[in-house]
């Protein structure tokens, strides 16, 4: 799922058609679960769907939630005095299923992309009060539109990391600035992929991984087979083998070289 294409209809063909032939069909998204589904109908050929980028994993049969992560009210607590003391504009995004829930920051109209995002999103937001932080959560979203944004994602890299999953995103509304993500250490795309991977009793040469930004890195790098989009951010297509862009068709085109290299 592109940032305004959906899955074409060759794509899905190219879904049902793996996973007849006995495939575990998995598609992992940065989106929340109601976002996903707003572009992925009921019957897609589908065996699960990672959300939240690992926060959630739907049984895409069944639509049972069959595994969760999330933050607790004290890392909560410590992330938000933390961003506090760096005056950053960020969300807090509720725990899934319900993560498209969230409240956020005070407005702040010198940052384009952040009140973008709280309008875009509305009618699932709400003013973030510091007496009333939530109990659980999915993961924080800091959202910076400066040209210095790149320095703000190492500088909390390098604060966080050792407590958190701290994750760079391009904002999938206007597609250039940078989205910072704060996970927990136990969510990532690549931790859910693995935790489906032991589940059908499956062996890392035997996984297949297909990405397109910076929130894919983990992904790849745990995957035995990564591809990535043409039209990929810069960064992954200088790491990994490239195959045609998002709106050509490309999972069609990366399940032809996984097969031709598999034979």
């Amino acid at each position: 799922m592109g940032r305004n294409h959906p899955l074409s209809a060759a794509n899905r063909e190219s879904f049902q058609k793996i996973r007849f032939s006995g495939a575990i069909c998995v598609i992992a998204t940065g989106r929340s679960l109601r976002a996903s589904e707003e572009v992925l109908d009921s019957t897609f050929p589908l065996d699960y769907l990672i959300f939240s980028s690992g926060a959630g994993i739907l049984d895409w049969k069944t639509k049972a939630l069959i595994h969760r992560s999330g933050l607790d009210f004290e890392q909560i607590k410590f992330i938000h005095q933390y961003l506090g003391t760096k005056r950053l504009d960020y969300t807090i995004q509720l725990e899934a299923p319900d993560s498209h829930l969230f409240f956020h920051t005070p407005l702040n109209q010198q940052n384009s992309a952040f009140t973008e995002r709280i309008h875009h999103h509305f009618d699932f937001g709400s003013p973030l009060v510091d007496a009333q932080l939530p109990k659980t959560a999915s993961e924080f979203i800091v959202i910076d539109s400066t040209s210095e944004s790149h320095r703000t994602f190492e500088r909390l890299s390098a604060d966080l990391s050792q407590k958190f999953n701290v994750v760079r995103a391009t904002s999938p509304l206007d597609g250039t600035s940078l989205w910072i993500e704060i996970f927990p250490l136990g969510t990532s795309k690549a931790l859910a992929s693995d935790f489906l991977r032991k589940r059908h009793g499956l062996e890392i040469p035997e996984t297949y991984a297909l990405g397109n930004d910076y929130n894919d890195l983990q992904l790849l790098s745990w995957a035995g087979n990564p591809l990535v989009v043409g039209d990929a951010v810069p960064y992954l297509r200088q790491k990994y083998r490239a195959v045609k862009n998002h709106t050509q068709d490309a999972f069609t085109d990366a399940l032809e070289v996984w097969i031709k290299e598999k034979i």
